[in-house]
C-alpha cells in the first residue's frame, strides 16, 4: 500500500524513540536514586553543628548538587514524555532539499519534536521550529530558501518533493504529495473536526502567512486579520518558537500571555507544554488587580462596567479611557509637588524645608514619587537616629517631665519613636500620597476643564466599590508613582484581543513591563464597544510603533456558508477571505418561542459535536435564557451537559453553554445558536459587531431564531 522505503522510515524512527526512551528510563532511575541519596547526606551532614565557614562551603555544594541533579531527573523526564508523544505522532511532513552548490539531496522529516540520535549526529526528524523546517510552510516544489536566525544570512536551493503523511498511534494511515501550498486533505479534515474544550494544535498545517508571523524576527509583532484566522494559534506556536530560538535568554518564567478573561485561559490551557515548552503564566487584569492593588477597595466587573454604563458614568468612561485623559493624568502626577515644612523636635529645627526640597528632586530620569520619598524619609531617620543619640539625656529629661515619671531607657526610645513616626507619616502622604488622593485632585481639574460633574467622578471614588474604570486609574497612578513597581524580569508578552483592551489598559502594561516585546493580536472588527475598545488597527499601531505589522487575510474556522452570512454585518465585508470549506447553509428559523426551538435544534445536532455556543447579547439576557432552558432540559443533563456561563471565572467544557457575547471572545463552538436574532436590516451598527461576533463562533452550524 506505502513505499516500503516510507515503513522503513517510520520503523526506524520507532525503534530510535524506544530506544532512547529506555536509555532515558534507565537514566532517570539512576538519577533519582543520586538524587535521594544525596538529600539525605546533605541533611545528615546539616545535623551536625556547623562550625566554621567550611562546613558552610561544604554544605553549600551539596545543596547545590541536589539542585543540579534534580534539574537534570526533571529534563530527563520531560524529554520521555515528548518521546512518548513522538511515538504516536512522529512526524507529519517532508520535504527534500537539495542546496544549491552541491548534488546531494537530504531528506527532511518535519514533526512537533526533533529526534536526533547524539552518538551518530543523524537528525531523524527536525523540529517544527527548526529553520529548515520553514521550507516545509513557505514553499511549493521547485526553488526555496530560508533563513538563518541571528545572522542575516540564508540557504537557498530547491525543494524536489512535499510530501504530508497521517500517522495515528505509530501506524501510517495516509500519505500524498503536495506541490503547492498546504492545502485541502489534511487542513480541510482537520477543519472538519469537532471543536474541543481547547485550542487545537496547528503545526501541521501552518499556512505562509501564519508561519511568517510565527517565525517574524522582528521582537514586536502586531498580528491582525478577521475572526477565525488563526490569530490566537499563531501566537502561541509564536512563544513556542521563540522559546526554542533563543533558549539562553528567554525562558517560560520570562514570559507571559494576557487573555480576554479566564474562561479564554481555560480554553488554551496547556498548548505550550504540548509544543514541548514549560508552561507560560496566564494574566488578566482583574487578576493584576487583586494581586498587586492590594490596598484599593473591592471594584465592579469589566462586564458589569460594559453593560450597565449609562448616563453620567457611561460620559466619564468616554473621557476616562481616551488618550487626551491619560496624557493630563500622566503630567498631573509627575509635576505633583508637595510642600515642606521644617522637620522639628520639641523646639529643635532636625531638617530644614530647602534640605527635603533638594532630596525631593528629580536625580535620573526613573526617579518615582516612591525613590524620591524614601530618599527623603531615609534621611529624616538618619538625622532622628542621629539626634537621639546626641541628646539623649536632655530627650530623657523631656519626657519624664512631660509624663511627670521617671521612664526607663527602653520607655523613653518608644516615646521618642512614635514622636518621630508621627513626622514620618505626615511626610510619606505628603511626598507620595494615596493614588485615591492623586486621582481626586486630578478629576475636579479635569471636570473644570472639560465642564462635566465632577461631584458625580469625587462620589464614585469614595464609594465602598469602585468602579472598574476607576480600580484601572488607581493601579496606573500606584505603577507612575512607583507603588508598584516595574517588571523587568519579563521579556515577552503575548497580548491576545488586543482590540478589547483600551488605551489605559495599554498604558499599564507598557508601564508596568518596560523590558518587553509583544506579540500583539487584533481584530478591529471584534472590537464591541467603540470609546473603550480600540475599534482601528491604527491605533494599535501607535501604541505599538516599533511592531512588524503582519495580516492574516484567510478565514479558517467557519464553513464558507456561514463566513458568507456573517460578511453582511461588517462595514466592508471581504467574501474572498473565506477558506473554502462548505458545509450547510445557516438557518433562519421563525419562532414564538425561542427555548422550545433551541429545544428542537439540540436532538438533531450530530453526537460528535461537544460543544454548543447559545449566545446573547448582555449576561442578564443570558440567566434568563438559562433558566427557562434549563426547566425543559431532560433530566440527567445528557447527552450534553447544560451549563450558564454568566461570569469571567467560569471555564470553558464540553457541553451546551450559554452566555453573553462578550465572554466567547476567542472561543469556538461546533454550533451555534442565536435566540435573539431580528434580520440584518433591523441592527445598528454596534449590534452588527455582535451579530458578526455570534456568526463567526460557529465551525459548522449556525441557528439564527427569529420573532421570538
Amino acid at each position: 500500500m506505502f513505499e516500503s522505503k516510507e515503513i522503513a522510515k517510520l520503523t526506524t524512527v520507532k525503534e530510535e524513540i524506544l530506544s532512547q526512551i529506555n536509555n532515558l528510563g534507565g537514566g532517570l532511575q539512576k538519577k533519582r536514586e543520586e538524587v535521594l541519596s544525596t538529600r539525605k547526606e546533605m541533611w545528615r551532614e546539616a545535623r551536625i553543628v556547623l562550625r566554621d565557614f567550611d562546613d558552610v562551603a561544604d554544605l553549600s555544594i551539596f545543596a547545590e548538587e541536589v539542585a543540579r541533579t534534580e534539574q537534570q531527573y526533571q529534563e530527563a523526564s520531560k524529554q520521555i514524555i515528548r518521546l512518548k508523544k513522538s511515538l504516536y505522532e512522529p512526524y507529519f511532513a517532508r520535504i527534500d532539499f537539495t542546496e544549491e552548490g552541491y548534488t546531494d539531496t537530504e531528506e527532511i522529516y518535519i514533526g512537533r519534536y526533533s529526534l536526533l540520535n547524539e552518538s551518530t549526529g543523524v537528525f531523524h526528524v527536525y523540529d517544527w521550529r527548526a529553520p529548515i523546517s520553514s521550507l516545509y510552510y513557505d514553499f511549493a516544489v521547485g526553488k526555496a530558501e530560508f533563513a538563518v536566525p541571528g545572522t542575516g544570512g540564508t540557504v537557498k536551493g530547491d525543494v524536489t518533493l512535499k510530501r504530508q503523511y497521517q500517522i495515528e498511534r505509530g501506524n501510517l494511515k495516509y500519505l500524498f504529495d503536495n506541490d503547492i501550498a498546504i492545502e485541502d486533505k489534511i487542513l480541510q479534515q482537520e477543519l472538519s473536526k469537532s471543536a474541543d474544550a481547547s485550542i487545537k494544535i496547528i503545526v501541521n498545517t501552518i499556512q505562509k502567512d501564519q508561519n511568517k508571523a510565527i517565525r517574524a524576527e522582528k521582537g514586536t509583532v502586531l498580528v491582525h486579520g478577521p475572526a477565525g484566522s488563526g490569530k490566537t494559534s499563531v501566537g502561541l506556536h509564536r512563544l513556542a518558537y521563540l522559546l526554542y530560538r533563543d533558549r539562553k535568554n528567554l525562558t517560560s518564567a520570562k514570559v507571559r500571555i494576557f487573555s480576554p478573561s479566564p474562561i479564554f485561559e481555560s480554553y488554551i490551557q496547556g498548548i505550550i507544554p504540548a509544543l514541548g515548552e514549560d508552561d507560560v503564566e496566564n494574566l488578566n487584569f482583574a487578576e493584576l488587580l487583586k494581586t498587586l492593588a492590594k490596598e484599593h477597595r473591592r471594584f465592579d466587573s469589566l462586564y458589569n462596567q460594559l453593560e450597565k454604563a449609562s448616563g453620567e458614568r457611561a460620559e466619564w468612561i468616554n473621557h476616562k479611557y481616551s488618550p487626551a485623559f491619560l496624557a493630563d493624568l500622566e503630567n498631573f502626577v509627575q509635576n505633583y509637588n508637595p510642600s515642606f515644612e521644617d522637620v522639628t523636635f520639641n523646639t529643635d529645627r532636625l531638617v530644614g524645608a530647602e534640605k527635603l526640597t533638594e532630596l525631593y528632586k528629580d536625580r535620573t530620569s526613573a526617579s518615582t514619587k516612591k525613590i524620591k520619598t524614601d530618599r527623603v524619609l531615609s534621611y529624616v531617620d538618619r538625622v532622628y537616629a542621629e539626634y537621639f543619640k546626641a541628646y539623649q539625656r536632655d530627650i530623657t529629661e523631656l519626657f519624664n517631665a512631660i509624663y511627670q515619671d521617671n521612664l526607663s531607657d527602653h520607655e523613653i526610645r518608644i516615646k521618642f519613636e512614635e514622636e518621630k513616626n508621627i513626622v514620618t507619616r505626615d511626610l510619606r502622604n505628603r511626598l507620595n500620597p494615596r493614588s485615591s488622593w492623586l486621582l481626586e485632585r486630578f478629576l475636579k481639574a479635569y471636570a473644570k476643564k472639560v465642564k462635566i460633574s465632577f461631584s458625580f467622578a469625587r462620589e464614585a471614588l469614595r464609594a465602598d466599590k469602585l468602579f472598574y474604570e476607576d480600580a484601572l486609574l488607581l493601579f496606573y497612578i500606584d505603577i507612575l508613582t512607583g507603588k508598584v513597581a516595574p517588571d523587568k524580569t519579563v521579556k515577552h508578552i503575548l497580548i491576545d484581543e488586543a482590540q478589547d483592551l483600551s488605551y489605559l489598559h495599554h498604558f499599564i502594561i507598557k508601564k508596568l513591563y518596560p523590558s518587553c516585546d509583544f506579540t500583539v493580536l487584533a481584530d478591529a472588527n471584534q472590537a464591541l464597544f467603540p470609546g473603550i475598545n480600540l475599534d482601528s488597527i491604527d491605533d494599535l499601531k501607535k501604541l505599538y510603533p516599533q511592531a512588524e505589522e503582519i495580516t492574516l487575510t484567510k478565514s479558517y474556522r467557519s464553513t464558507f456558508e456561514i463566513n458568507n452570512f456573517a460578511a453582511q454585518f461588517l462595514k466592508e465585508p471581504n467574501r474572498d477571505a473565506s477558506y473554502t470549506r462548505h458545509g450547510l447553509e445557516p438557518e433562519v428559523i421563525a419562532c414564538k418561542d425561542a427555548t422550545a426551538a433551541a429545544m428542537d435544534i439540540l436532538p438533531t445536532l450530530p453526537d460528535s459535536f461537544n460543544t454548543v455556543g447559545i449566545l446573547l447579547p448582555t449576561t442578564t439576557q443570558a440567566r434568563e435564557f438559562y433558566n427557562r432552558l434549563k426547566k425543559r432540559y431532560p433530566k440527567g443533563n445528557t447527552p450534553r451537559p447544560l451549563k450558564l456561563i454568566d461570569n469571567e471565572d467560569a471555564d470553558f467544557t464540553p457541553g451546551v453553554m450559554v452566555m453573553a457575547v462578550p465572554f466567547a471572545k476567542g472561543l469556538e463552538f461546533d454550533a451555534v445558536i442565536c435566540p435573539s436574532y431580528k434580520g440584518e436590516a433591523l441592527y445598528s451598527d454596534l449590534e452588527k459587531r455582535f451579530m458578526y461576533l455570534i456568526c463567526t463562533r460557529a465551525l459548522h452550524r449556525l441557528y439564527l431564531l427569529e420573532g421570538n
